[in-house]
């Protein structure tokens, strides 16, 4: 056979190669390996919570402790009842913390030497402007305004605010010495700037109650900040426990000595037809059964405290305590 290099049959260098055609006549080719899938990474769920339950609980312990101290300090301040509450204790991120409060509102920044990071202090216009309206000299009232605070009234409201930290510090002084310093206020929590977006805050909900008004305020501390209170409170907790000393008997507040309590004696329901009471004019007289004059009950700023029977002392009408009511 002749090496024609125009042939291709000729010259084995020039056979083209097989094509997938011809090789699926001959044999099955090798199916293509599948492309390995992507390995997905391990889920990653953040912890929000820097804390542990057990460290949560000691928190909560020091927060109820400061909320006491602090019920107590404002009302000598006001001269009127102030009631606190805890209604929320957790940890959020800064900027889910700005889209839950309204605006305007008013929003005190501080910062806790030796700590790191900046706290915060979130109170509703409307009870701003009550506490403004009490500093004063007013009555406190319920205000129905909802409107951003002035320079002189964030300047008069700031008093309440470095008051409230100060028995914030004071809480933890047997722990370590904070000093509050206050930075400035905003109306609209988009304007604050000192903290990220991404900082995680422990918040610390409190429903204050001052007269007729009723709102909750906020206040905000960041992880980064709390951790070496945290430590040291845990490293408090590893040490042997000292016997506890018998409770002391309680001693009075004297912050509280001048702080005025309304007080208001009820008498017992008494029933009487529509009919009589269509017919009642100036001068009517009600009997009473002598018995309900023994049995009325005394209220301090709306709560029942009290059992007493009512009579005279000297010129003036009174009512007895015969028995202190349970809570």
């Amino acid at each position: 056979m002749s090496n024609d290099p125009n042939n291709p049959d000729s010259n084995p260098e020039m056979i083209p190669p097989a094509t997938d055609e011809s090789t699926t006549q001959i044999g099955e080719r090798a199916p293509k390996a599948a492309p390995a899938p992507a390995k997905e990474g391990p889920l990653v769920f953040r912890r929000l919570s820097a804390f542990s339950a057990t460290e949560m609980r000691k928190l909560r312990e020091r927060q109820e402790e400061f909320i006491r101290s602090l019920a107590a300090r404002l009302s000598g301040h006001f001269r009127l009842e102030v009631g606190l509450k805890i209604t929320r204790l957790e940890s959020v991120p800064f900027e889910k913390l700005m889209d839950e409060i309204s605006n305007p509102t008013y929003l005190s920044l501080l910062k806790l030497e030796p700590l790191k990071g900046i706290c915060l202090l979130e109170i509703p216009p409307q009870l701003g402007l009550s506490i403004v309206d009490r500093e004063l000299g007013g009555a406190g009232v319920s205000i129905d305004e909802n409107r951003a605070l002035t320079e002189i009234e964030s300047r008069i409201l700031s008093r309440l605010v470095e008051m409230s930290f100060g028995e914030w510090c004071q809480s933890w002084s047997d722990i370590l010495d904070l000093r509050p310093s206050l930075i400035g206020h905003e109306s609209n929590g988009a304007f604050v700037q000192l903290i990220s977006s991404d900082t995680v805050m422990l918040i610390l909900g409190v429903e204050m109650q001052m007269g007729e008004v009723t709102k909750q305020i906020q206040f905000g501390f960041p992880h980064l900040g709390l951790e070496p209170l945290v430590q040291k409170l845990d490293a408090d907790g590893d040490k042997q426990p000292k016997a506890k000393p018998a409770p002391a008997s309680p001693k009075w507040n004297r912050i509280l000595d001048d702080v005025n309590i309304k007080i208001t004696a009820d008498l017992p329901t008494l029933k009487i037809t529509t009919r009589d009471v269509a017919n009642m004019k100036a001068g009517d007289v009600i009997p009473l059964d002598p018995e309900i004059l023994q049995n009325l009950r005394v209220s301090l700023a709306k709560k029942q405290k009290f059992l007493a029977s009512a009579g005279r002392c000297e010129s003036r009408w009174a009512a007895k305590l015969t028995k202190v009511l349970e809570a």
